[in-house]
Parts: C-alpha cells; structure tokens; sequence
C-alpha cells in the first residue's frame, strides 16, 4: 500500500480539524494538527487562548514557518516509523507550505491528497462565533480574523493535486461519504 499524506485544509471556521478528527477516527490514522504544534511549540497547553492580532505573536511568518516545519517533521517521523497514511490538518493558505508537503512526500515516496476544506460564510461565521464561547477550542481563529486571512491565503494552484474541494456546511456522514469516495478513488490508480 502506497504511503499518502492527506492535507486538509482551508480558512478558520470551515472545519478541517473536525473533519481531520473524525477521518482519523474512521480510519485510525494519526492527525498532525498546526493549532497543536503550535501551542506545543510556544510551550502552551492546547486550550490555552492565543489572542494576537492577524499575523503577530505565535501567529508571525517565522513561527508560522517554525510550525509548519514541525508539522512535516512529525509526519515523516510517522512514515519512517510504519505510518502509511498520516493527516495533515493546517490552513496551508501558503503555496509554498503546500509545495514543501509535495516535496516531503516525494523524499518519503509517498502521495500527497489534498482536501480544501469550505462551506458558506454564514456557516463559518457561526462556527467562529460558538468557538469563541467555548473554553476548552483549541483553534484561535475568530470572527474579526477571518477577512484578513481571507485575503492573505494564495491562490490554489495545478500542483495541489490530486485535489477534493469539499463542502463541509453539509451533515458529518456526508462529508466523511465524500473524502471517503475521493481517497478510495486515489487507491485504484
């Protein structure tokens, strides 16, 4: 069996982490989670509250990139290790991040399958809304954040392939449906 990364990602609030949760929970693959790494890396606990403003604090480029590059060490300690699917769940709003996930699988020959993640503003809205009520949310994203990280995330490109845009407004069982149909379907080629 072929080793594969899966890259779910997307905007704050559309629900990669739920969706990394319960594809792991189904198929009992590891999550390799930013929000976790991150907190990991700042020597906080997961649920502790982040608050900085867009781009600042553990939120910057260089501890961005500091996280990012953890993530991806983790997962090909995990490949290394006997892991033949690992999940990455991250905004991934850069192409150069998705690029170096490309490159990582290719030096652990393994596949990359990339899952954007989104749904309609509303729904992200509310999430980000019921996120900031609760105590025990890992994520920092909220509401004021989302229109600036809206602008800042790059374009997808042919690269990020093979590549499933997946709606996430619909109900759980639909989208596991969906992301299972697209992963059986890279297995047969």
């Amino acid at each position: 069996m072929a080793r594969l990364l899966v890259v779910i990602f997307g905007l704050m609030g559309v629900g990669k982490s739920t969706v990394a949760q319960v594809l792991a929970a189904a198929k009992g693959w590891p999550v390799i989670a930013s929000d976790v790494v991150r907190k990991d890396l700042a020597g906080l606990a997961p649920t502790t509250r982040a608050h900085f403003e867009f781009g600042q604090g553990i939120y910057n480029e260089g501890f961005s990139r500091k996280t990012y590059a953890e993530m991806l060490r983790r997962a090909g300690e995990l490949l290394e290790g006997g892991a033949s699917r690992v999940i990455l769940d991250a905004s991934f709003k850069s192409a150069a991040e998705r690029a170096r996930v490309r490159e990582l699988a290719r030096e652990k020959e393994a596949r990359t399958a990339f899952v954007f993640c989104s749904c309609p503003q509303e729904v992200v809205r509310e999430r980000l809304q019921k996120r900031a009520d609760n105590g025990s949310a890992i994520s920092d994203g909220r509401l004021e954040l989302l229109d600036l990280q809206t602008k800042d995330f790059e374009p997808l490109t042919g690269a990020d392939k093979p590549l499933l845009r997946l709606d996430t407004g619909q109900n759980m069982e639909k989208v596991l449906q969906d992301l299972n149909e697209f992963l059986d379907g890279l297995s047969v080629r």
